[in-house]
């Protein structure tokens, strides 16, 4: 993961822009309001996005 890290909120949902260390390509991991709540080193991702479509997408079909 990037030192520099986006959050952006989408219809509620966390979307957390990162870059993969191991392929150098952008993340975006997406979260549930709950499971943001749980805090950094506790909270998983819903779902992991190839780009910003994608994760609205899934949070779209939620």
């Amino acid at each position: 993961m990037s030192a520099k890290n986006k959050v952006s909120t989408y219809k509620k949902f966390k979307i957390k822009e990162s870059i993969d260390i191991t392929t150098g390509f952008p993340v975006f991991e997406v979260y549930t309001p709950e499971e943001w709540a749980y805090g950094a080193g506790i909270r998983s991702s819903e779902w992991d996005a190839c780009s910003m479509k994608e994760a609205h997408e899934f949070i779209d079909s939620y």
